[in-house]
């Protein structure tokens, strides 16, 4: 499927991929035709190459690529931050615990400002789905995980 027809939207943030009702006045930003008439979808802007039967021995001409250049498609954006915040406590030197007995306490955490981040995965790309282009899920938000570890 080529690309016949200017107009689609190269914007990465998440707003424009959110989907659902009440979500940016039902329109999608990078393809917006496809909301305003579901029965279209995404084929205005995207067009089925056309394919001749060959008939016959002989030369035949090379048909269309049949689909959309590699890359070519804009995906949501990425953004997380992961910490770790580590502190470890140490033990008078004892018979029983060693010379270098101590506890430690972690906590490491991920996506720490609990960003929105889509599943790239779940990105409709059946262009004759009215929900073309729209995410269809996200991945998971903070996760945090605590530790204690005594060693001796």
């Amino acid at each position: 499927m080529r690309r016949s027809r200017a107009g689609a939207g190269h914007d990465t943030s998440n707003n424009a991929f959110k989907s659902g009702p009440g979500v940016g006045n039902g329109v999608n930003k990078n393809f917006p035709l496809a909301a305003a008439n579901p029965k279209v979808a995404a084929t205005a802007y995207f067009q089925v190459p056309t394919y001749t039967v060959a008939k016959g021995t002989g030369t035949f001409p090379i048909p269309q690529n049949p689909g959309v250049a590699r890359n070519s498609l804009m995906g949501p954006g990425y953004r997380d931050l992961d910490a770790t915040v580590t502190k470890a406590f140490g033990f008078p030197k004892a018979r029983i615990i060693g010379e270098n007995a101590q506890i430690e306490i972690r906590a490491d955490a991920f996506n720490l400002f609990n960003n929105l981040n889509f599943n790239p995965g779940s990105i409709s790309n059946n262009i004759q789905s009215a929900n073309f282009g729209q995410a269809g899920g996200a991945l998971s938000g903070r996760i945090i995980n605590l530790q204690a570890r005594f060693s001796f």
